[in-house]
């Protein structure tokens, strides 16, 4: 079961102790309910139905089994997901992924070889990627480097 989260959108403005959102739930590529936090430090609220609109207790108690056989890290710690941070982990990645973005546009984020760096950490050229910054870092680190702006769209 591949749990995923479309139209998602984020209300940094409401957000106080937990993101203020709300998502689009998709199980396997179908439109199965909603999920949305107001943000104020309270759990997701899920809301999943079945094809004749009704609450489907079943596929959300399946939601939580999936969500379980995913981990999170907490004080060098594996624990597994309930499906209230499961949602959150998700809505996490997307705000991630479009904060990457944002930044592509303007920098250039890279990785060199052999470093050792932290979720979510990468060295920042003040300046946009072209192929004249990916010639000076290729020739400066070697072909191994990441080079984050090639993989984020």
């Amino acid at each position: 079961m591949d749990i995923t989260l479309k139209n998602v959108k984020i209300y940094a403005g409401l957000s106080e102790e937990t993101i203020a959102f709300n998502a689009s739930v998709y199980i396997d590529g179908k439109k199965v309910g909603e999920a949305k936090n107001n943000g104020h430090g309270g759990a997701n609220d899920v809301d999943v139905r079945d094809k004749d609109g009704r609450w489907n207790r079943d596929l959300l108690q399946k939601m939580e089994t999936e969500a379980a056989t995913h981990t999170w890290s907490y004080e060098n710690k594996q624990l597994n997901h309930d499906l209230d941070s499961y949602i959150g982990e998700l809505v996490d990645d997307v705000q991630e992924q479009r904060d990457l973005k944002r930044k592509c546009k303007t920098q250039t984020l890279f990785r060199i070889p052999d470093e050792v760096y932290e979720d979510g950490e990468y060295h920042v050229m003040k300046r946009k990627y072209d192929d004249t910054v990916k010639s000076y870092l290729l020739k400066s680190h070697g072909d191994k480097i990441d080079i984050l702006n090639e993989r984020i769209k």
